[in-house]
């Protein structure tokens, strides 16, 4: 039968397939398991916020793509006309001249 906290114990025990070491270093494997565990905590908070950043730089940088479509198309009166079967015939006239005649 399994008692109650045995998931903790089996996540603070050092072991190499457990995932408290996977964010503990191998200098705190010797250290208590409060250590240990604040190590792996402040590991996955440094990689959380790490990932923070990128969320953020990433919308900001859709923002930035937005305002600056915003500003031509309604600021400028700038007409972008996109349309994808002129781009791809003209990606196969390219690719069918570099083969040559048949």
């Amino acid at each position: 039968m399994r008692r109650t906290l045995d998931w903790v114990r089996r996540n603070v025990r050092p072991s190499t397939t457990q995932v408290l070491t996977l964010f503990t270093p191998t200098v705190a494997r010797h250290q208590s398991a409060l250590v240990r565990g604040a190590i792996a905590g402040a590991t996955l908070a440094g990689l959380l916020g790490a990932a923070a950043i990128g969320v953020v730089g990433i919308a900001a940088l859709m923002f930035a793509l937005a305002a600056i479509y915003f500003l031509s198309t309604q600021v400028l009166g700038l007409r972008f006309d996109v349309d994808p079967a002129a781009l791809y015939q003209t990606v196969q006239r390219s690719a069918a001249a570099a083969y040559g005649a048949n």
